[in-house]
């Protein structure tokens, strides 16, 4: 099964009850929905037509000159990245937060995907059945292998948000994405997080929080719960689309809650990765280069919903509909 291995993600502080967190929206599937028909990728083409599933890329003509374009374009943008100044951000404080990498032109089709989802009654996360939410990763190759060397691998933990100030939409609570080593010293790095905003994501409608390590070097004891932080310690981070954000998986962080005046709703993805040469921190690791056939990310998308239900509210039926497409 492609369920993946949960041990030590996203615990530390973070259980719903000892944060006062009761869950985010959008997370219930609709009901309507037979498993049967989950697991036909004609379904999910025809309400999201503008995207494609195609699996492997060689295999879809389409899909491969996509992918160039993006990963060229994302590229160029390198090109006049500044490296050594990152690189000395992200080992000081833990994080890097670049803009106007990705190409706006893919992230907006993503969001609209994505609001055609929940308009559907259906969760964010199944953008993941497209390839073009594999695609976004795959184009930031350049900025993965500066961190993590050569030797790439996905992990199979990943979600997408749809932060909805009209319904008291929330990010997720504090947390570190991974509660062993992170890093060996301050120059090789194990795993980092990403994420992606499809929206502006603001102070206002969720965005996201972080406890830089250069403060959180100087407390007595590194921070297992919200009330050990201190607040003037903490740092907003809004972005917007064609933004990546970037941290290493034991830096403290969350997103925060939209106000009901906020204009629209945040919209994101993530996904981790970790330098293949160590041991693997998650079941099956995954290629960069070939996303999962249809049926594997059904089923990876599926286990994320047990693995993530202590971090967001989710209903029994969901659950158990994630058990039924688990089960074959």
């Amino acid at each position: 099964m492609f369920a993946g291995n949960v041990r030590g993600r996203v615990s530390a502080g973070a259980s719903a009850s000892a944060s006062g967190y009761e869950g985010g929206s959008n997370t219930g599937f609709s009901h309507m929905m037979t498993v049967e028909q989950a697991k036909n990728a004609d379904f999910w083409r025809g309400l999201n037509p503008g995207l494609q599933i195609c699996g492997v890329s060689a295999s879809c003509p389409q899909l491969a000159d996509a992918k160039t374009d993006a990963a060229n374009a994302a590229t160029d943008l390198f090109a006049t990245t500044d490296f050594s100044a990152l690189s000395d951000r992200f080992w000081d404080e833990g994080y890097f937060l670049l803009h106007d990498i990705l190409p706006a032109e893919l992230l907006a089709r993503l969001r609209a995907a994505i609001e055609q989802l929940v308009a559907s009654g259906l969760p964010p996360a199944m953008i993941y059945l497209y390839d073009e939410a594999w695609q976004v990763f795959s184009a930031l190759r350049p900025l993965l292998t500066h961190f993590l060397g050569e030797k790439i691998a996905l992990l199979p933990h990943f979600w997408a948000w749809h932060v909805d100030p009209r319904d008291g939409g929330r990010g997720w609570p504090p947390h570190r994405d991974y509660q062993g080593e992170s890093a060996i010293g301050d120059d090789m790095l194990i795993s980092l997080s990403l994420w992606v905003p499809l929206s502006d994501a603001t102070p206002e409608n969720g965005c996201m929080y972080v406890l830089p390590r250069s403060f959180e070097r100087w407390y007595d004891s590194p921070v297992t719960k919200p009330q050990d932080v201190v607040l003037q310690d903490v740092r907003a981070l809004p972005a917007g689309p064609g933004a990546v954000m970037g941290w290493r998986q034991d830096v403290y962080h969350w997103g925060s809650r939209a106000s009901r005046h906020a204009s629209s709703p945040r919209i994101s993805l993530s996904l981790e990765f970790q330098n293949a040469a160590f041991d693997p921190l998650g079941d099956p690791l995954l290629d960069l280069e070939t996303p999962p056939s249809f049926d594997e990310r059904l089923l990876l998308i599926a286990g994320q919903f047990e693995k993530y239900r202590h971090m967001q509210n989710m209903d029994d039926e969901t659950l158990v509909w994630c058990q039924a497409i688990l089960k074959g």
